[in-house]
């Protein structure tokens, strides 16, 4: 989504920036409310997550979220693995198109490869979400 500081005049816009920026921050929120207290889970920096981790969050979610935040979560987690693949895909482009053997080769593939790990766990999650 996103806007830009300025309207279609080019005038500054700082209260419809600031509105639509904390309406996408607040969109990757997911609010588990549970009996005792609730936790505010930034999920944009809660996944991939290692599997220990992701358990207790699934754990949680599954236990104390309604049906239509677990299909945000899931959404959020489908949406983060196609960015990645998107990721690796380009990184390996760039990877055959370098010379070989340059700074520059082994610097896209390290990319590449940090990429198709992130991309693995967080399938690996999605695949532990679905399992309950």
């Amino acid at each position: 989504m996103g806007i830009s500081y300025r309207n279609g005049s080019g005038y500054p816009d700082p209260t419809a920036y600031e509105a639509v920026r904390l309406m996408e921050a607040e969109a990757k929120i997911l609010r588990i409310e549970y009996p005792t207290g609730y936790i505010e889970l930034n999920m944009e920096a809660a996944f991939p997550s290692t599997l220990d981790r992701a358990k207790k969050i699934f754990r949680l979610v599954h236990r104390y979220c309604d049906e239509a935040d677990q299909r945000r979560l899931l959404g959020f987690l489908a949406k983060k693995e196609q960015h990645y693949a998107a990721q690796a895909q380009t990184f390996l482009q760039k990877v055959a198109n370098s010379k070989p053997d340059s700074a520059e080769q082994h610097q896209h593939d390290a990319r590449y490869r940090e990429a198709v790990r992130l991309q693995q766990r967080t399938h690996r999650n999605i695949e532990l979400f679905r399992e309950g």
